[in-house]
C-alpha cells in the first residue's frame, strides 16, 4: 500500500499561504530576532516533512510537507507492512524535497492500565518502523493531547470530555481538508497542524534547518 500523493494537489495548505482561515495563536507567534533556537511556536511552517501519529490500537496518521497536508488515514497498529510503507513514503518525500524528516507521536497521557498499555504498544510499533527506515530517534517528537489541542483547537478543548473532543476533532478536520475523515485520522491531522509550527519540531530538525526556514520566511516577507 502506498499513500496517495495526488490527493495533496486537491488540498489547500493547512498551514501556509493558501490558508484563508483567521490566524490561530500559532500563526500569530513570532520568533525572537536573531535567535538561532526557537522557544516559541514558529511564525510560519518549518521547512521539513512531518509524520504525525495518533498512537492507539487503531492509529491515525498524517503526512505534512512544508506546512501542507500530503496524505492521511488510519489503520490497525498490527498492520506492520502498511506502517512500514507509510514511514518509507514519508522518508522518500523528505528526500525528494531535500528536507529533514520528523515523526511526531502522541505520548501516553494516562487513563486505565489497558489504555496506557495500548498506547505504549502502538508507539513501539511506529518507532521500530522509523528505526528500520534508517531514521534517528533524535528526529522523534512526543506530544501530549493537552500540549497540542490548546494551540490548534483552543484552550476550551484541553480539558473537555473525551467524547466531545473526538467529535469536535473529526468535524473540524472534515471542514479543514474538505472531505470526511476517520475518528482516529482527525487528531493526527490536528497533530500535524500543531507540528508544522511547534518549537519541539524546530529543535528536532536542528539549527541548520532552523536557519534555512528563517531565510525562507525572510525572503517571503
Amino acid at each position: 500500500m502506498t499513500t496517495k500523493r495526488s490527493r495533496s494537489q486537491q488540498q489547500l495548505s493547512l498551514f501556509g499561504e493558501d490558508d484563508k482561515r483567521p490566524p490561530t495563536p500559532l500563526s500569530r507567534a513570532t520568533a525572537r530576532k536573531g535567535s538561532k533556537s526557537f522557544a516559541a511556536p514558529a511564525p510560519r511552517p518549518w521547512l521539513c516533512v512531518v509524520l504525525a501519529v495518533d498512537t492507539a490500537r487503531r492509529s491515525g496518521w498524517c503526512i505534512g510537507a512544508r506546512g501542507a497536508r500530503v496524505d492521511s488515514g488510519e489503520l490497525d497498529v498490527e498492520d506492520d507492512a502498511t506502517i512500514a510503507q507509510i514511514v518509507a513514503n514519508t522518508v522518500e518525500l523528505a528526500s525528494s524535497y531535500g528536507l529533514p524528516c520528523v515523526m511526531v507521536l502522541e505520548a501516553p497521557w494516562g487513563g486505565s492500565v489497558a489504555v496506557v498499555t495500548a498506547l505504549g504498544v502502538s508507539r513501539g510499533v511506529w518507532l521500530r518502523a522509523w528505526k528500520r527506515a534508517g531514521q534517528a530517534l533524535a528526529r522523534v517528537v512526543s506530544v501530549t493531547p493537552s500540549e497540542w489541542r490548546g494551540p490548534v483547537l483552543g484552550s476550551a478543548w484541553v480539558s473537555a470530555p473525551r467524547a466531545a473532543v473526538r467529535a469536535h476533532e473529526q468535524r473540524t478536520a472534515h471542514a479543514l481538508v474538505g472531505h470526511p475523515v476517520g475518528e482516529d485520522e482527525a487528531p493526527a491531522i490536528w497533530i500535524a497542524r500543531w507540528a508544522a509550527h511547534a518549537a519541539q519540531v524546530g529543535r528536532a530538525i536542528g539549527k541548520r534547518a532552523q536557519r534555512a526556514s528563517l531565510r525562507a520566511w525572510t525572503k517571503r516577507g
